[in-house]
């Protein structure tokens, strides 16, 4: 932590950030209704979280067997792992186990919503 002595500082502090990733629109001729969307549709989340997988189950409120069962059917991926093994997962595989989880809920079979995810 860096601390600034305020009564010898005679100009107030100015940081310039870079835009933000995505923040810029791309516009081509033929982009037709994405030509107003961000660049990136996933821009990167300021000061990410990451979970252990016990966290996520906890933070989605579900069993270590649906968990499991999540993860080997590649529903949900890790977002790196830690050299003893553990696996880490961020806000967006949060986000994305929570709609999973109200997929099913919703009625939706596993094969719709693997299409539906890409994966």
């Amino acid at each position: 932590m860096i601390e600034i002595d305020q009564a010898t500082t005679t100009q107030p502090l100015a940081l310039e950030l870079p835009a933000p990733r995505g923040a810029a629109t791309v516009v081509t001729a033929d982009a037709g209704p994405l030509a107003t969307l961000p660049h990136d549709p996933l821009p990167p989340l300021p000061l990410a979280r990451l979970y252990l997988t016990g966290d996520l189950r906890a933070a989605a409120g579900i069993s270590r067997t649906h968990m499991d069962y999540y993860l080997r059917e590649a529903l949900i991926r890790p977002t790196a792992k830690t050299a003893g093994g553990y696996l880490l997962f961020d806000e967006r595989e949060l986000q994305l186990l929570r709609w999973v989880i109200a997929a099913r809920a919703a009625g939706g079979s596993l094969k719709q919503i693997r299409e539906r995810l890409g994966r």
